[in-house]
């Protein structure tokens, strides 16, 4: 499904990332990683909000290297800020609307998710756990083939994060991911692979 073929990114003299390979066939791959070893930055390369220094991106065999988003989506990868990006003077029903075009699916997605109770308030008026399903319930909206999720657990409290693991591992049969994290306990519980980046390297696989 993707490959990523040593994939490097400097920003001026500072190197993000150095010579990242790896694939993914399907499932869950988790890459988890310090504040500032890459791993926001690799996403965005994949989903092409960032072009790489060098490298090579593939997905479904077509490569992907430095199109435009929006050409990536098309092709079924869709992304989900650790920052979130949504549409703050909409009301949570009509960004999700936005993405899935359908009435039934965008209520299924804020059903699953709990966004029901702030279904009719604009993103600006609902709380900041909140807006992180918002973003979420965007990207899948859009039925991608490939989910990338920055920090998807980031800003959460526990009940939250056990809404979303559970919709994750409900979607996992469907759609693949990728997930990052600060750390490995919540992504061992969802991903069938892990990846450890460091300093812009990947330096472990299971």
């Amino acid at each position: 499904m993707l490959e990523v073929i040593e994939v490097s990114k400097m920003f001026g003299r500072n190197v993000v990332l150095k010579n990242v390979t790896f694939s993914l066939k399907n499932g869950i791959l988790g890459i988890y990683g310090a504040n500032g070893s890459g791993k926001t930055t690799l996403l965005k390369i994949i989903s092409g909000f960032e072009k790489p220094s060098c490298g090579r991106v593939f997905f479904n065999g077509r490569e992907i290297t430095n199109k435009a988003p929006q050409e990536i989506v098309k092709l079924g990868v869709a992304m989900a800020f650790q920052i979130p990006r949504v549409f703050w003077n909409l009301t949570v029903h009509e960004n999700v609307l936005l993405a899935a075009r359908e009435t039934d699916y965008t209520a299924e997605i804020c059903k699953e998710l709990n966004l029901e109770d702030v279904l009719f308030k604009k993103a600006k008026e609902i709380s900041q756990g909140k807006v992180k399903l918002l973003q979420l319930a965007m990207c899948f909206a859009l039925k991608p083939k490939l989910a990338l999720l920055d920090e998807p657990f980031a800003s959460l409290d526990a009940e939250n994060v056990e809404v979303v693991l559970e919709f994750l591992k409900k979607r996992g049969s469907e759609i693949s991911m990728i997930i990052t994290a600060h750390r490995t306990k919540i992504l061992k519980t969802i991903a069938s692979q892990m990846l450890e980046i460091r300093g812009g390297k990947i330096v472990g696989s299971s």
